[in-house]
């Protein structure tokens, strides 16, 4: 649970910095007519796409030329004796939950991307190049991190779907996906 821990502390930190970060333009965009409820939408991908580099790229030293490397393309190879559920629940759980925030985010930054198959066109190509590029940065390419990574995305896009259903007469829901004449 460690490094879930470290996510969900990361997250906080990468939500406060780009949203400082982010504040002079807010209200610059303001100023130009900007929909201040619209922009938190990109806000929320930025901090995605940032939050998914860090952890899977920038968090841990980066070796080039990688002194090994490792590639494991057999689905959920488990070896009992190193490999847990426990261990399975604190390596996998994190790859999902890093991956629900940009499936939630692209359809509603970009309305051309408001379909499921859409989603996980973009996940998949997002997290094949996360590990293509651990591989040579001497960390493990794994085809479990592409498969929990793409389900973190269609969860993502499954919670879109359900909030914008519910709350598809809201106001500001139609103000933050765009669908208001003022976006």
């Amino acid at each position: 649970m460690q490094r879930i821990d470290a996510y969900v502390r990361l997250a906080i930190i990468f939500v406060i910095v780009i949203t400082i970060l982010y504040l002079p333009i807010l209200f610059y965009l303001k100023k130009k007519g900007k929909n201040v409820i619209r922009q938190l939408s990109y806000l929320g991908l930025i901090c995605s796409l940032f939050l998914i580099i860090f952890a899977t790229i920038l968090y841990m030293p980066i070796e080039f030329p990688p002194k090994r490397y490792v590639l494991n393309l057999i689905p959920f190879n488990f070896n009992e004796n190193i490999y847990g559920p426990y261990q399975f629940i604190n390596e996998k759980i994190p790859n999902i939950m890093l991956f629900i925030p940009l499936g939630f985010f692209l359809p509603i930054v970009f309305k051309s991307k408001r379909k499921l198959y859409k989603i996980t066109i973009i996940a998949f190509f997002v997290t094949f190049g996360v590990e293509f590029i651990q591989y040579f940065i001497g960390r493990a390419a794994d085809i479990d991190d592409v498969i929990t990574n793409l389900l973190g995305g269609v969860i993502g896009y499954g919670i879109f779907k359900i909030a914008d259903r519910f709350l598809k007469k809201q106001n500001w829901w139609l103000k933050f996906i765009g669908k208001d004449k003022n976006s």
